[in-house]
């Protein structure tokens, strides 16, 4: 841990002269550095929690240090905080109780407060770097000593220690992407500039501090740019850690390799522990069990293990288990093929890993080399077995050879099994209907040259690459880091809207946004848009009139109609129904009474489906519902209302019960869906002030009281009878 490991001094200055407008936002320095110590404390938090930072406040109406103490002299400076690991209470006191003073301190005192608090602090722990970040107006007055500026130089040399300094006064060269590990983005190359108004003592302390710079190999930021950088948060950083093993090609040839992940998918932040208020108290995992929505205790000698396919139950028997051994880990080789062989759509998994040479293995890093050297001239890529562990499930690899850095190296990505590829169908994109034009083809040509990626944005030092791939972190994962920080350091108030340089992330940039304003205006009027109204029903009505039954019992389309090339009006030539289905559950619905599948079988089934479409589903999908919801209606008319009406009672309870009033009003109320009167169907009995009343939310449905008495016959029972 002690290799990356960093102690770091944050010096505030706090002084009146803080106090003094500063940036484009009209805040004051004040305001801006204490944000900067906040986004540096909580970038500390959720990139490098095992970092320690400690806290010294300049210009404080108290003085409170170790060294006032031991030599006196070192007025209004307080160490706050004492280096150690960041938290949260150290950003709500920061946040809640340091404000400005009415008083100056001397930066230079500052600085050797800071560095005999980091030098104590620092004993009898291992760091890798210690670091003093002083954030100041320099406007104090300071006279040093013959010889006490190339002193505190030895003493940062000799401890060691970095310097840097952010002030509002710094100049950065064009073109200078220097940037610290840990993204603070402090430059060598920064200079104090020497334009504006400032008062003599600040020259001379920036001449002063820019000498200590220079001797020290410190650092100087401007503001500006340390709040640009500061205000996105950078996963916790790790150490890569190989995965050795042998690759082995045929019988006699073994290489010793070593695997590292290149891409992987980003997490985010981890899960939180679960904690509660009373330390003494025992956090314990409660499990309920709920049948229909109400609680209950099961019978656990009754209970099997089962999974969710959707919203299907698959139960699962403890006797399909199977002990598979796969073998020691290994990387074996199972043969080469031609590298246009392995196509985009057979890869998968979830990352990247780069196999390299083992180290310090200078035999097998000339057998990785030759080997590499040979697939690039045959243009071929290797197919390997992975057991990454003993007795793991194997895995299929493809390892494709590469230089990466002048370094010889085999990119490996997993491959699909055959079972895992599905292959899919897909209308075609064109049609001899709609076949663009050459004038069409040019300004989409017009449209993709305008919203170029390459030159999307603009800066001082001219045109760049918008949403640049190494460059543009997750805004997904940036607001939630910043969601929780906010929550932390005030948790009654309500969380943040999505920042703007957040949402610029998620936004077209401007300059694509004005420059593509002709192209889509040539779009829009090559492309004209006209809105056809289509009547559902009747559209789904002579959709499913035109299926056919083969002996066969397959669902064939009708070839008297003409066919027109739209994928909407064309059915599965090949397809078997065998229960009526979530996909297509009105057409299969359709199909099946063709067939001459009992009405009430079919009803069952319909009715099952539409519930758990409606009850099941994460997404309502209301067009799909609807159709199966008329079809219903609409054979019901003709083979008995009965059923269809008792239905849509119970339905509309269910609805109202389980708070779908807005799936109520869209689709049966909308649509009329409702009861079948006896103005629609001769066999109903329902009038038309009860189908008018029914579909009132505060009205239930009468079809029980209304035909009970009903001399109801069931031509399915009378048929199935004879």
């Amino acid at each position: 841990m002690a290799r990356t490991k960093e102690a770091c001094i944050l010096i505030l200055d706090v002084g009146k002269d803080t106090l003094v407008k500063s940036g484009k936002n009209d805040l004051t320095f004040f305001e801006r550095a204490k944000g900067c110590v906040t986004k540096i404390v909580q970038r500390k938090i959720f990139s490098k929690p095992h970092d320690e930072v400690g806290l010294v406040l300049m210009g404080t109406d108290d003085t409170s240090n170790q060294l006032n103490v031991e030599c006196g002299g070192y007025e209004h400076i307080a160490e706050a905080f004492e280096l150690g690991p960041s938290n949260w209470k150290m950003l709500r006191i920061l946040e809640s109780r340091i404000q400005p003073s009415k008083v100056n301190a001397n930066w230079f005192d500052a600085l050797l407060v800071a560095t005999n608090f980091l030098k104590v602090g620092a004993q009898a722990k291992k760091f890798a770097t210690l670091k003093i970040i002083l954030i100041s107006k320099l406007s104090g007055v300071v006279e040093l000593e013959a010889g006490e500026l190339d002193s505190f130089v030895d003493k940062l040399t000799n401890m060691p220690c970095e310097l840097n300094i952010i002030n509002d006064n710094v100049e950065h060269q064009a073109g200078s992407d220097e940037q610290e590990e840990d993204g603070l983005g402090f430059d060598a190359l920064g200079i104090f500039s020497q334009r504006g108004n400032r008062s003599k003592e600040q020259r001379k302390n920036e001449k002063l501090l820019a000498d200590i710079v220079f001797k020290s190999n410190g650092a100087l930021c401007n503001i500006d740019s340390a709040e640009l950088l500061l205000v996105h948060f950078e996963r916790k950083v790790t150490r890569s850690m190989p995965w050795n093993c042998m690759l082995t090609i045929g019988s006699k040839l073994q290489i010793s390799t070593s695997t590292y992940v290149l891409i992987s998918e980003e997490k985010g932040l981890s899960s939180f522990k679960t904690e509660c208020v009373d330390p003494n108290a025992v956090v314990k995992l409660k499990t309920d069990h709920f049948k229909n929505d109400k609680l209950y205790e099961p019978d656990f000698e009754d209970l099997i293990k089962g999974y969710m396919y959707g919203s299907t139950v698959v139960p699962y028997d403890s006797q399909m288990d199977f002990d598979y051994k796969s073998g020691e880990q290994c990387l074996s080789c199972l043969g080469f093929t031609a590298a246009g062989n392995i196509l985009e759509e057979y890869l998968c998994g979830t990352g990247t890993h780069v196999v390299v040479a083992k180290k310090d293995c200078a035999a097998s890093e000339a057998k990785l080399t030759a080997l590499i050297k040979a697939m690039l001239e045959l243009d071929v890529v290797m197919i390997a077995t992975k057991v990454y562990r003993r007795d793991t499930k194997p895995k299929i690899q493809a390892l494709f050879p590469t230089f990466r850095r002048r370094f010889p190296c085999l990119t490996m990505l997993e491959l699909v099994f055959q079972e895992e590829v599905a292959l899919l169908k897909f209308p075609p994109l064109l049609s001899n209907r709609h076949k663009p034009t050459d004038a069409q083809y040019e300004a989409v040509d017009k449209l993709i040259d305008a919203m170029d990626l390459m030159d999307g944005l603009d800066d001082e030092t001219g045109s760049k690459e918008a949403f640049a791939l190494h460059k543009t972190l997750n805004p997904i994962h940036q607001h939630m880091y910043r969601t929780v920080a906010h929550r932390a350091i005030h948790p009654k108030a309500p969380l943040p809207a999505m920042d703007e340089e957040l949402r610029q992330l998620v936004d077209v940039p401007s300059k694509i946004r004005e420059r593509s304003k002709e192209a889509l205006e040539d779009i829009k009027n090559l492309f004209p848009l006209k809105e056809l109204k289509v009547n559902a029903q009747l559209k789904w009505l002579q959709k499913t009139a035109k299926i056919n039954v083969q002996p066969d019992g397959d669902a064939a389309g009708s070839s008297s109609q003409p066919n027109d090339g739209s994928a909407d009006e064309e059915l599965d030539d090949h397809r078997t129904v065998v229960e009526v289905g979530t996909v297509t559950p009105a057409e299969d619905f359709a199909l099946l009474l063709k067939r001459g599948e009992k009405f009430a079988t079919v009803c069952t089934q319909i009715q099952n489906v539409i519930s758990g479409l409606v009850f099941k589903s994460m997404t309502t999908q209301y067009e799909k519902v609807a159709m199966a919801i008329m079809i219903f209606r609409e054979e019901a008319k003709l083979l008995g209302p009965y059923r269809f009406n008792e239905w849509i009672g119970e339905f509309k309870k269910s609805l109202l019960s389980r708070n779908k009033q807005e799936f109520w009003q869209r689709v049966v109320v909308q649509e009329r869906f409702g009861l079948i009167g006896a103005a629609e169907s001769e066999m109903s009995t329902i009038t038309a002030n009860e189908v008018e009343e029914f579909y009132d939310v505060g009205v239930t449905s009468k079809v029980g009281s209304a035909e009970d008495n009903a001399d109801y016959v069931d031509a399915d029972d009378l048929f199935a009878n004879m």
